[in-house]
């Protein structure tokens, strides 16, 4: 790298610590020996090396480790204006309180807007707290941009820290988080000054409910809300907010109702920990127009059928819905708008009956929330369905999926990720195939394998599939490669073939993990003789022609 033309601009690519060091130390030592002219970074402005070391790892011991290389290191670490205090950095609790005090009682001296103040500690004695409160009083005279407050106690009998007063009149806050305090005692005598706060967090904070609707009418430019296990609210009111755009409410005592009025609203998170199952709460969101992602954990009211419950969306496009009580005769669920729909329930396939014409995803039962969030990111091209049932699946299932598929009448992609048969569930195939139903047209199917089950077990999953539905390509995945389930893979093509005019119509073998020059295999005799002894995945396409 030359140096002479050290770009310090070019602060979008992510400096390593070590090179920082590394780099001042050469600049320092060729300015000594002669070599060079000038330490170059002294030269440059104090917010554009702020700027590049907020991209580090500043833990206290690094900071410490770059103040002591020169005198213009240690004003920079002095004035740098990221203070992260977590007591897990720290082998004792006195060397954690007397380096928070001293790291903020030395940046304040330089009368500067701190960016970031987090603080995250276990509190065991009084005297913690007089530390706490001097730092952030200190703090709180410059202004904070982002400040989070994490707390928790040796014992549920030791008072919890309450904010001071001066936190309301920090009107340069953007990035609010409490956990395990107190909100300051003047709240509602005193304005509010939160006038450039974007995102406020609320842990384990006590509240009330006219205290919930104060804070967000005082915070105009909010835009997410997140509280979370708050005791001593049963409502969750907002009124005629223009900017709020996501809502996460989490909760282990009865609440009651939910009244959003935000017209830019689009998220919403609903999670009920209340270990009584009272149930979803009465809502009223008509007025969310852009309110498009719901998500629900919980239970539903014995006075608040299902139909009801999704009604209070009327705009959803992403729906997420994980019911722990739920076990239906029918559900019926009707939403033109709706694209996505994951639901995690005790009902089964054939008392799903859904009216939706725009539905591109539906996943039942649901996976994981991770799942959710690709799927809901995802551009569908195909309207698609995925399976993800708990325990073992029997022939009944899939006389299930095989009715719901006519009910939908427009999947065209299937993706079933379930636990394959057993050996003695074999004799339900000959039930099943006693059924007249004609397989479902289907452009794709994906099939993932149980690798804890005997081959004999996934060709029976295959055939059941089969019967289900007729798809123009099939996709097997397993964690072992196919070499070690070589009938399994003869037996998908057979059926496939059988499944067509076999005067008509070839089925190509891909693998991924083919050479370019095997990757598409016409039969079961060059598939044995080219087929990667690794492979994990591999697709059968049908095509129109004569086979080999």
């Amino acid at each position: 790298m030359n140096i002479n033309y050290f770009n310090p601009f070019h602060v979008d690519i992510v400096y390593s610590m070590n090179f920082i060091l590394v780099l001042s130390v050469l600049l320092e030592t060729l300015a000594a020996t002669g070599i060079g002219q000038m330490d170059r970074i002294s030269q440059l402005p104090e917010s554009t090396v702020h700027h590049i070391l907020s991209f580090c790892n500043n833990t206290p011991a690094e900071l410490v480790r770059m103040s002591v290389l020169s005198k213009s290191w240690f004003n920079l670490t002095a004035s740098f204006p990221f203070l992260d205090f977590n007591i897990r950095y720290f082998r004792t609790r006195e060397s954690f309180f007397k380096y928070v005090e001293y790291a903020t009682s030395r940046f304040c001296h330089h009368n500067l807007t701190a960016h970031k103040f987090l603080l995250c500690t276990r509190i065991q004695e009084s005297a913690e707290l007089d530390v706490v409160n001097r730092c952030l009083e200190l703090l709180l005279k410059n202004g904070v941009r982002e400040l989070m407050i994490s707390f928790t106690y040796s014992s549920l009998d030791f008072p919890k820290y309450r904010l001071p007063n001066m936190l309301l009149s920090v009107s340069v806050l953007e990035s609010l988080t409490i956990s395990g305090c107190d909100l300051p005692s003047s709240l509602m005598l005193d304005a509010i000054n939160f006038t450039s706060l974007i995102q406020l967090k609320l842990f384990m904070v006590p509240l009330n409910d006219e205290v919930i609707t104060y804070l967000v009418a005082s915070c105009p430019l909010l835009q997410v809300l997140d509280i979370g296990i708050c005791s001593g609210f049963k409502k969750v009111c907002v009124y005629g907010h223009q900017n709020l755009q996501e809502l996460r409410i989490t909760y282990d005592t009865p609440l009651e109702r939910i009244y959003i009025e935000a017209p830019n609203l689009s998220s919403l998170r609903i999670e009920d920990e209340d270990e009584y199952y009272t149930g979803a709460p009465r809502m009223n969101l008509a007025s969310c127009k852009n309110l498009t992602t719901v998500s629900y954990f919980g239970c539903l009211s014995p006075y608040l059928s299902f139909t009801d419950f999704v009604s209070s969306f009327p705009f959803v496009e992403n729906l997420y819905l994980v019911i722990n009580n739920y076990n239906c005769n029918t559900l019926k669920l009707s939403s033109p708008s709706l694209r996505t729909f994951m639901l995690h329930s005790m009902c089964g396939f054939e008392d799903i009956e859904l009216s939706t014409p725009n539905l591109v995803f539906f996943s039942y039962p649901c996976g994981s929330y991770s799942t959710w969030r690709m799927a809901m990111h995802s551009t569908h091209l195909k309207a698609s369905m995925q399976s993800y049932p708990n325990g073992y699946t029997s022939g009944l299932c899939f006389q299930k999926l095989r009715r719901l598929l006519d009910k939908q009448n427009g999947f065209k992609v299937l993706n079933l990720y379930i636990n394959a048969f057993h050996s003695q569930t074999f004799t339900e195939l000959e039930k099943l195939k006693a059924i007249e139903l004609p397989p479902y047209e289907l452009e794709h199917v994906e099939l993932k394998l149980d690798a804890g089950e005997e081959s004999s077990a996934h060709v029976a999953f295959v055939n059941a599939v089969l019967w289900c539905c007729r798809p123009r390509s099939l996709t097997l995945r397993s964690s072992v490669p196919f070499e070690e389930q070589s009938d399994v893979v003869e037996f998908t093509y057979k059926e496939l073939l059988e499944q067509e005019d076999q005067g008509h119509t070839k089925i190509q073998i891909v693998s991924p993990s083919s050479s370019e020059a095997q990757k598409h295999l016409m039969d079961l005799k060059s598939l044995s003789m080219a087929s990667p002894r690794e492979g994990k995945t591999i697709s059968f396409i049908k095509e129109e022609g004569t086979p080999f």
